[in-house]
């Protein structure tokens, strides 16, 4: 069983990660005092495991953009089946496709949220076999440029026969089966046919190491 103090100390980066989120991207007051009160009970929380003085040591940890600029991490699940068609998703914001992925939450690894964005977003439970790249945004192609810097990170993943999601609505328009010979039109701010034409190629040769920038 998990250390209690380390079940808070998690909790209470997670609840801080939340609040500085919406206190960046709110532009209501009234929730800006929300955020401002959870970020206060995260610092108390945490303040009862810690030795160290706070806020200065949450700000080293949890609250990156409010010092050292580091890029931002995108993760991006590749399932093919046997006829070597991947699984792509229809986004809302922009009607084209791409691979179920996203930014990582605060509290899970990169593994784990590439297989929860593919149950969200496809429907489809997953695991992750292999990492195979990680590219850089600002290299590939990717349009529109954003403001962040983007590692993008893509696994390799197969479902694991567990039943599929069905309960609840998905996250996106609609998903699908395609061959990289007959692709919809692919949202190019997430993912570029050249992408998958690598995460095919490293799904054909299980022994091809993970690309990288």
């Amino acid at each position: 069983m998990e250390p209690p103090e380390q079940v808070i100390r998690r909790q209470a980066a997670s609840l801080r990660a939340i609040a500085q989120t919406g206190l960046a991207y709110s532009g209501d007051e009234s929730d800006h005092e929300r955020y401002r009160a959870i970020r206060t009970a995260a610092d108390a929380l945490m303040e009862l495991v810690t030795a160290e003085p706070l806020p200065a040591e949450l700000d080293r940890t949890t609250v990156a953009d409010a010092g050292y600029a580091t890029p931002k991490v995108d993760v991006r699940a590749a399932v093919f089946d046997e006829d070597e068609r991947v699984l792509l998703m229809q986004e809302r914001s922009d009607q084209r496709w791409s691979l179920p992925g996203g930014w990582c939450d605060v509290g899970e690894s990169p593994g784990q949220a590439a297989c929860r964005e593919v149950l969200e977003e496809a429907g489809v439970a997953v695991r992750a076999t292999r990492l195979a790249a990680v590219l850089d945004r600002e290299s590939r192609g990717h349009w529109p440029p954003m403001a962040a810097h983007v590692y993008k990170l893509f696994f390799l993943c197969e479902r694991t026969g567990a039943p599929d999601r069905n309960a609840e609505p998905l996250e996106t328009l609609d998903v699908g089966w395609f061959a990289l010979e007959a692709l919809p039109e692919l949202s190019t701010s997430r993912i570029t046919e050249e992408e998958l034409h690598l995460l095919r190629d490293a799904h054909r040769d299980p022994s091809r190491p993970a690309v990288f920038d």
